[in-house]
């Protein structure tokens, strides 16, 4: 396994700044523009919603007592150029009003009547279906070590940044025994997470108003058979 760049720290940050949440957002605007799950779930409307929906669940995550755990990879000017957030068993993206207060509301209500109610009836009904399915439980979001978002800026992938994260991640998981769990919406990151020592467990794709989308369901086991 690949040691990252020794010009770059990675750790476990609880009380972000502004600076490194626009950066997050910055980030994951730039790696998640073309993805077609991405613009399904904006309605059609990447461009606009997709920096409001992604600085939503960032700060959903990251600024919620409890809702999750976000670890970075810094460079030595201090710029964010990697994180993954995770939302620990017992917890679910936007499942309190705290964290729906954060942007959830905003994006919303920006999104086309057709937009809002795709968006519902996929994140809450046929998404959720197939996770449980691939994952083998119920409620499998509520109940595993849930990645939603895992980025590392271009010029930085393949050196070994999203492998340092991912094992900080399953040394917490460890602790309770929890699943690491994700899904992903590309299919050139299939080897990525294979690499890093998840588990393809589960492929769907789904039909939309604006076309077709994908995922890939991918677990970890931390607990020793």
């Amino acid at each position: 396994m690949k040691v990252p760049p020794p010009n770059i720290k990675i750790f476990e940050v609880k009380e972000p700044t502004e600076t490194m949440i626009d950066q997050a957002v910055e980030l994951t605007v730039l790696l998640e523009a073309e993805d077609q799950s991405c613009r399904v779930w904006t309605g059609g409307n990447p461009a606009e919603l997709l920096p409001i929906l992604m600085r939503s669940i960032i700060k959903a995550s990251w600024l919620c007592e409890g809702a999750g755990e976000t670890y970075v990879a810094i460079d030595e000017q201090n710029t964010l150029i990697g994180y993954s957030q995770w939302i620990p068993p017992g917890r679910d993206l936007w499942d309190s009003e705290d964290q729906r207060q954060y942007g959830y509301y905003d994006f919303m209500e920006k999104m086309s009547e057709e937009g809002r109610n795709y968006f519902k009836q996929s994140l809450g009904d046929q998404f959720p279906k197939y996770l449980d399915e691939s994952f083998g439980m119920p409620q499998s979001q509520f109940n595993t070590h849930f990645c939603n978002l895992a980025m590392v800026r271009p010029d930085y992938q393949g050196k070994g940044i999203m492998s340092a994260m991912f094992r900080m991640a399953y040394e917490r998981a460890k602790q309770t025994g929890a699943t690491l769990a994700l899904s992903a919406g590309d299919n050139n990151n299939v080897v990525v997470y294979e690499h890093i020592g998840m588990q393809l467990v589960g492929h769907r794709t789904f039909q939309s108003p604006w076309g077709e989308w994908s995922s890939w369901a991918f677990a970890w086991e931390t607990k020793e058979s």
